[in-house]
């Protein structure tokens, strides 16, 4: 474009910033646009990447599909025309958590000194150890069973018989997200596939209570967080609540929150907006 010639001319190169758009459970690339274009309008000079590597399986074991995001990455940066300035990471649902697998990969880390912002829309960090929400549980249940899903045996923190060998805690020991300035985790209560503290990385009352598991859920928060408090990383936590027309089945409004983390426009632009900040 006529604007990278001024700057070569200029014989300044400038360099630019990648964000990186991950998909969420049997998602495409293209589950993310909204997101993007919206901060195309914002950040026109930026590049974009909506990762496709993950497009035909979401099924597999979560470190695979972090590691071909991993590799998508570095092959894109590989070709872009200007240096890397800064590279920012947004991630849907099981997209966050791919992202945070893709970060801890050692292909990645030679960028570690150029992670901007990380930001999380309805992904369950700390997996689904409380969820409140059976009509989920019998649906991953029932997907388990039908897709024999690696991811969501991982999610529900299933894949091992000592649960601190399980997937999701040792991905809450992986150095992933120190390097960040930012750390923005959008969560809805409505939403009934993130659960609302899992989105946050908070932890939840019931672990409190919860002599069998509870301190592997302490623990995880403690994992996650610590290193981010110790690197003074701005960790944001957005509250997101819909107004959702019809009263349908519950199942249907708790899964409406979680698609409209990414499809409704006003909420996108708003919270891009007036965090343009966190981007910048």
């Amino acid at each position: 474009s006529g604007m990278v010639v001024k700057e070569r001319e200029e014989g300044c190169v400038v360099g630019q910033h990648l964000f990186v758009f991950a998909h969420g459970f049997q998602g495409n690339q293209y589950d993310l646009r909204q997101v993007k274009n919206a901060l195309a309008d914002m950040f026109p000079a930026a590049d974009f990447l909506l990762s496709a590597a993950n497009e035909n399986d979401t099924n597999s074991d979560i470190q695979l599909l972090g590691s071909r995001l991993a590799e998508e990455v570095v092959m894109h940066i590989s070709q872009m025309l200007l240096p890397l300035a800064r590279i920012s990471f947004i991630g849907h649902s099981l997209g966050g958590i791919i992202t945070r697998a893709a970060l801890a990969h050692p292909s990645l880390r030679q960028y570690a000194d150029k992670f901007h912002t990380y930001m999380s829309l309805g992904s369950a960090h700390l997996g689904y150890q409380y969820s409140e929400n059976t009509w989920v549980d019998g649906g991953m249940w029932f997907l388990k069973k039908l897709k024999n899903s690696t991811a969501l045996h991982q999610f529900s923190l299933s894949d091992a018989k000592n649960p601190y060998q399980t997937f999701m805690y040792r991905l809450s020991e992986a150095p992933s997200l120190t390097t960040f300035k930012n750390v923005l985790l959008v969560a809805s209560p409505q939403d009934g596939y993130a659960p609302f503290y899992s989105a946050r990385i908070e932890v939840h009352a019931r672990s409190l209570k919860d002599a069998k598991a509870g301190s592997l859920h302490l623990q995880m928060v403690q994992n996650l967080l610590r290193p981010l408090q110790e690197a003074g990383t701005n960790i944001v936590r957005f509250e997101v609540h819909f107004h959702i027309q019809g009263r349908g089945l519950d199942g249907t409004i708790k899964r409406a929150a979680h698609i409209m983390l990414l499809e409704s426009l006003p909420f996108i632009r708003q919270l891009l907006s007036t965090n343009r900040h966190y981007f910048e």
